[in-house]
């Protein structure tokens, strides 16, 4: 009797199981919030077309995912008591903007740095340096110096910037430091005892102090392809990493509220993910506090660079890494191991385009056939590790990553182009590449490019050097699409301030093939401007091997969409760079809401409320 009693007992137990099984999962529990009579565009669409995707009224989203997506009446009745319903009143809501590559906690730190100079003025002194020649800049920087050594301590750094004509490289002071008119050994003579970094941007100058300086914070002096006999070399990674890494080493909490502040204003922009390489060991460590404390506002798939620092061999470290790319959660991942550069911007870029002797002298080609660089870099890709170049400004640096796949093809056991093609491999920038014969090898090795639109103003300079024939290598993003290789957006927006330009101004150069004065760059390569939605959210998400669970407006997904202040998809072009979000949202949680559309839907702002600028546009740099 108590046997059968035990069976029936198990059979009810797995009669009501079954019927729990069929109930739908919407009506399990309330959605916490629906906002409904509004053009939401899904970009579930993939393809290289002009279409959108899917257009729905409304969404109802449930913890950090979407719920359901329908039409108002299928949505709403999804509703319980306590769900926050918003009426979009016909506005647009699209996917949060995947920027592929910005230096979000740089820019954060470096604004804090020029608003707080007497707080690391125990660490480094920064001063400018201006002049019409090479004799007028010699003879300010030997008084400059002078002055330095007699009112600081031994150890105190000096940083020391020089013209550079914007970010173009134009400038005087690159071609002074470039040419040897003030090096290692003259600095020695004028600051024995103070380390000194020169810098106009590609190019940077280091004395002795210096170096071992370098040496004291992180194990070692800079190799001999980053810092040469005469202490020239690229001044991007020291420039980035020698406060960091010392003033904030005991200031980690500091730190890590200085990169929120620069993610959250960037989530006011309408980014809810992002990509970068990390250099400064201290930023890891800041932002890992905010990973293990749930306070990483925006996603930030990283690339990890930690190899090519300071490391005497890099080859070595990356033998031993291993495959870590995905590692992490769902807002902080290793996405690949970052190259940071294997060429910096021009002049010091790596190019096939023909020029005078005098400016092919002056190019950097870091990953060269033999380097120590390009060892380290076959290593990693030889141990299974995905690789990102983070910085390719021309087309002869990207030739040689392409060689090192294909010879890891042919000499390593176990790999195939498939394989090759499923890692996606990665190269940011397109400054002046790729060359048309250069894309049906990118398609075949399955690699992703990133585009940045400002480079049409930091590229045009240098169609007077190589000539104007190669104004269709600067971004030549319709070529490549159509070619059959996937492009993806990128750009360094700074409202670091509380002011500044809108993310979607910086999107006008992929539309209308301008720069800032006007004067067309190979005005063929422009796209259409749901192309390049696509490049900023659903091929964004490829890039980071993502697509799964961002990217797009799907059910099941991750929550992260942005509520526009106007139809992106039907403004005149000439409005599009006034856009912005009014509410942007990152897996179902609130991160910015604009205090205007607060009053209107009967809540509170917040995040930050940036001011934006008519006409501010994005900034040249990297």
């Amino acid at each position: 009797m108590r046997l059968l009693l035990l069976r029936w007992s198990f059979l009810m137990f797995l009669g009501f199981y079954v019927e729990a099984q069929n109930v739908p999962p919407e009506v399990l529990a309330y959605p916490e919030a629906i906002v409904y009579n509004g053009k939401i565009v899904t970009m579930d669409d993939r393809a290289y077309n002009a279409s959108p995707g899917t257009i729905a009224q409304a969404m109802a989203i449930r913890g950090d995912r979407i719920l359901a997506l329908g039409s108002d009446g299928d949505v709403l009745q999804l509703s319980g008591p306590n769900t926050l319903r918003i009426d979009l009143k016909g506005r647009t809501v699209v996917p949060g903007i995947i920027n592929a590559h910005t230096h979000i906690h740089n820019h954060a730190f470096n604004y804090w740095v020029s608003q707080n100079p007497g707080a690391i003025e125990q660490v480094m002194r920064s001063f400018s340096v201006e002049g019409r020649d090479f004799r007028e800049l010699r003879r300010k920087l030997d008084v400059l110096l002078k002055e330095h050594v007699q009112n600081s301590r031994p150890g105190q750094w000096a940083s020391i910037k020089l013209p550079t004509g914007g970010s173009s490289g134009t400038g005087i002071g690159v071609r002074f430091l470039q040419e040897r008119q003030i090096t290692l050994q003259d600095l020695d003579k004028l600051a024995p005892e103070n380390p000194v970094i020169l810098s106009a941007h590609p190019a940077g100058v280091l004395n002795s102090a210096a170096k071992k300086a370098l040496a004291e914070l992180y194990g070692s002096e800079p190799d001999e392809e980053k810092i040469d006999d005469s202490g020239f070399g690229e001044d991007s990674e020291y420039n980035r990493t020698i406060i960091v890494d010392s003033f904030f080493a005991d200031k980690i909490e500091k730190l890590a509220a200085i990169v929120k502040d620069g993610m959250e204003k960037q989530a006011a922009l309408g980014i809810t993910t992002f990509s970068s390489h990390i250099i400064g060991l201290r930023f890891l460590d800041a932002i890992m506090k905010l990973y293990r404390e749930g306070q990483m506002p925006i996603r930030f798939g990283y690339t990890h660079y930690f190899g090519f620092q300071n490391n005497p061999d890099p080859a070595s470290f990356y033998l031993r890494l291993g495959d870590l790319a995905g590692l992490g959660n769902e807002y902080f991942w290793q996405s690949a191991v970052g190259l940071s550069n294997v060429d910096s911007g021009p002049p010091m870029m790596c190019t096939t385009m023909e020029a005078p002797q005098e400016v092919k002298g002056r190019e950097w080609c870091r990953n060269a056939p033999g380097t120590k660089f390009a060892k380290a870099i076959y290593t990693a890709i030889a141990s299974r590790q995905r690789v990102a170049l983070g910085h390719s400004y021309g087309d002869k640096g990207v030739d040689h990553f392409m060689d090192l796949l294909e010879q890891a093809i042919r000499e390593e056991p176990g790999f195939s182009l498939d394989y090759v093609r499923s890692r996606r491999f990665t190269s940011d920038h397109m400054g002046f590449y790729p060359r048309k014969d250069q894309i049906p090898r990118l398609k075949k090795l399955g690699i992703i490019l990133s585009a940045r639109a400002d480079y049409v103003n930091r590229s045009y300079p240098w169609l007077e050097v190589y000539g104007t024939r190669y104004a269709n290598r600067v971004a030549p993003v319709k070529s490549v699409l159509d070619g059959g290789v996937k492009v993806v957006f990128e750009g360094e927006i700074r409202v670091e301030s509380g002011s500044g330009p809108t993310l979607f101004s910086s999107f006008l150069s992929f539309l209308n093939r301008k720069n800032r004065k006007g004067q067309p760059v190979a005005p063929e390569e422009a796209i259409d401007r749901v192309t390049l939605l696509k490049m900023a959210t659903t091929w964004g998400s490829e890039y980071l091997v993502k697509e799964k669970l961002i990217g797009s407006l799907e059910t099941g997904k991750l929550a992260d969409l942005l509520v526009l202040n106007k139809d992106y998809f039907t403004v005149p072009e000439e409005e599009i760079a006034g856009i912005y979000p009014l509410l942007t949202m990152v897996g179902g949680k609130v991160i910015v809401l604009r205090e205007e559309f607060a009053k209107e839907i009967g809540q509170k702002p917040v995040g930050p409320q940036l001011v934006f600028k008519e006409g501010a546009t994005e900034r040249e740099g990297d």
